[in-house]
């Protein structure tokens, strides 16, 4: 199974990676009932209604692109790409992936458009409070 989806934000693209690489903001924006847990440097558990997972982190700031893999099964993929829009503003591309696990795609993907709204609103707050 593979969701993806393009959404637009009236900030700047530097404030939007920085938004969504902010371990102090992630709580703001992740869907009602999933947290973050910080494992070491580079990973993190994610803890969800569902279950749990530990999750290798890449944030890599020149290309401006959040990866998160699981490290067990069942594999679970998710890429977050932010990039200027030439209208003015940023979009980010989010690419969701999984393997051996058996994930209704239409909640998947309100999961993830509910996400991405919450941190549309939460970088609109950000910005436009300075």
């Amino acid at each position: 199974m593979e969701i993806s989806g393009r959404y637009g934000f009236h900030a700047p693209s530097e404030v939007v990676f920085n938004n969504l690489t902010d371990p102090d903001r992630v709580h703001r924006w992740l869907p009602l009932g999933v947290s973050l847990e910080r494992c070491g440097p580079d990973r993190v558990r994610v803890v969800a209604p569902v279950g749990s997972a530990e999750c290798e982190v890449d944030a890599a700031v020149e290309d401006m692109r959040l990866t998160l893999r699981s490290v067990d099964a069942p594999h679970v993929h998710g890429t977050a790409v932010v990039e200027d829009d030439p209208a003015g503003g940023s979009r980010v591309q989010v690419v969701v992936s999984a393997e051996g696990v058996d994930l209704d795609p239409r909640i998947v993907r309100d999961v993830l458009d509910e996400t991405m709204g919450q941190l549309c609103s939460d970088v609109d707050d950000n910005f436009n409070t300075g």
